[in-house]
């Protein structure tokens, strides 16, 4: 199983969509307000920056009286609000920032200036988080306007905030002696006082990160650690068809292909996605040592495929033979699951 990198919270920022605004920089600080219930709660005051990075003035047409605006709402989609949207008023500008006086106005931004507009919102609630989006109701050339090209965030999480992790680097450099399959993990690259937080792949390297632990004399206590649950599969259609799993020995491994048939008298739809589910157990103890399909997975829309009465999808797989710990399994006789769509196939192999 591939390691992915650490999931972090992602703010949306204006120069993710700025092609319309080009060249101009439109953004909103802080992008993230983030705290925790039992802290003194920090008052928020969002910043709008508009800036002309470039050596050349640049003008803007008035399509609203006023300045920047600000909204508020719960979900987006898009880069669009979707839910609870609220409207909160203008930003006030700072010092010589302009405003529109009259529909029409041309503003113009001089070359390699920063303008800001503020707004103070006072202590934010506990709860979900908030989304804010500012805009602006000008345009730099027909056709296009601005509105919601800025965006932050505020969350207070309604917990108390987790003791941090001491020596951090300690247990970093501890997982990765442990060999431990890691799906998710905090980064190395954040600020000391943080609790570190770690989503493993089975119990087997759960153990071997304890284990670790134990021998270095850190106290897991001391961190968060989460175990991906068991890979599943869905319940096997009623429906007319064949899903038939062969395995072939590689150098180092063996490849497993699963072809489904329509066995139906007419056309047959499924969809495949990138982490589709596969597991494979030792028949003896029915002990799993190996099983992907039940970590992160990109958001991609599955693929449809359309099968028509005989025809055939297939899908394939490869397993070096290992456990998450990079050890070779034991010889003996083991079972891969595997899915694909709607569809479950399995056999049972001989690892040697």
């Amino acid at each position: 199983m591939k390691r992915l990198p650490p999931l972090l919270t992602l703010a949306l920022s204006a120069t993710a969509h700025a092609d319309p605004n080009a060249p101009l920089i439109f953004q909103m600080q802080p992008q993230q307000y983030h705290t925790y219930q039992n802290d003194p709660p920090p008052p928020l005051t969002l910043t709008l920056t508009l800036k002309n990075p470039t050596g050349q003035a640049v003008a803007l047409k008035c399509l609203a009286p006023g300045g920047p605006v600000l909204k508020r709402f719960t979900a987006y989609q898009n880069y669009q609000p979707v839910n609870g949207l609220e409207h909160l008023g203008q930003m006030q500008p700072t010092g010589s920032a302009p405003t529109c006086r009259e529909v029409g106005e041309v503003i113009t931004v001089p070359a390699r200036t920063t303008f800001t507009y503020t707004r103070a919102l006072g202590p934010q609630k506990v709860g979900a988080q908030v989304e804010y989006a500012a805009g602006w109701n000008v345009s730099l050339r027909p056709g296009f306007g601005w509105l919601q090209r800025a965006y932050a965030s505020a969350l207070v999480v309604p917990e108390n905030r987790p003791i941090p992790t001491p020596n951090p680097r300690a247990y970093q450099d501890a997982l990765d002696a442990s060999h431990a399959q890691w799906q998710t993990r905090t980064s190395r690259d954040v600020p000391a006082d943080q609790r570190l937080s770690f989503r493993l792949a089975d119990e087997v390297s759960r153990q071997a990160f304890l284990a670790e632990l134990k021998k270095r004399g850190l106290d897991p206590s001391k961190i968060d650690i989460e175990v991906a649950p068991p890979v599943r599969f869905p319940a096997r259609p009623t429906l007319a068809h064949t899903a038939a799993v062969t395995v072939t020995p590689m150098n180092k491994g063996y490849t497993f292909t699963m072809k489904v048939t329509n066995r139906t008298g007419g056309p047959l739809k499924t969809f495949q996605s990138v982490c589709e589910p596969l597991a494979i157990e030792r028949v003896s103890s029915g002990l799993r040592v190996w099983q992907v399909g039940n970590g992160p997975c990109p958001a991609m829309a599955p693929a449809a495929i359309l099968l028509q009465p005989g025809q055939s999808t297939t899908r394939e797989a490869k397993w070096d033979g290992t456990n998450s710990l990079g050890q070779r399994v034991p010889p003996g006789q083991y079972r891969v699951r595997m899915g694909l769509g709607q569809f479950v196939g399995e056999t049972v192999f001989t690892v040697k």
